[in-house]
């Protein structure tokens, strides 16, 4: 497994979206497996020491994937209702506010590079989790424009990126990933063709 699929998103939620992509024309879901959405929390950062050493626990592990894929759901129908209303729906909305409503924050302080600074997080890892996904949520939804929330072009992929490239022209969700693949597919086709 790639790791860098993992963030390909450039927001956490676009990331929880892609914990499902095709491989070998075949739909993979992340969540399926525990040890791999282990990771994938590790490589987006959403867990903190206290957190690794409680989710060692699989009954608690198992209970925040089942929530994480309730979560992917509900990302899933935001970015279909950015397209064409430019925001997700009242309803929409109204059922992030339950998952915010479930979450229990606290404040703590961390030190970084000599300065202090006041930080939000979850009190229990579940909490830290989803609080920062839709933290995610929010912040991209108020801090980019809709439209650089996209689909990756290539016809055998179903990932989503946030193009942060200063043309807003990205189409892939990776150059590595699809754009070498459909770069070289077209070379081929217009090979054939002039034969």
């Amino acid at each position: 497994m790639d790791k860098l699929q993992f963030v390909l998103g450039g927001a956490t939620w676009i990331n929880l979206i892609n914990t499902k992509y095709i491989s070998n024309k075949q739909v993979v879901d992340i969540l399926l497996d525990p040890l791999i959405t282990f990771q994938w929390l590790e490589e987006n950062n959403l867990l903190r020491e206290s957190d690794v050493l409680a989710l060692e626990n699989e009954e608690l592990l198992d209970q925040l994937i089942e929530e994480l894929h309730s979560l992917r759901h509900l990302c899933k129908m935001i970015l279909s209702e950015l397209k064409p209303q430019g925001k997700p729906s009242q309803d929409t909305v109204d059922q992030l506010k339950r998952f915010v409503q479930q979450i229990k924050v606290g404040l703590t302080i961390v030190s970084k590079h000599e300065n202090l600074k006041l930080v939000s997080e979850g009190i229990t890892a579940r909490d830290h989790v989803i609080y920062n996904i839709v933290y995610s949520i929010i912040d991209t939804l108020d801090s980019i424009s809709t439209d650089r929330i996209r689909e990756c072009e290539h016809q055998d992929c179903i990932l989503y990126f946030v193009d942060t490239s200063k043309s807003g022209k990205r189409r892939w969700c990776s150059m590595e990933r699809c754009g070498n693949r459909q770069k070289a597919a077209e070379f081929y086709t217009r090979k054939k063709n002039k034969k």
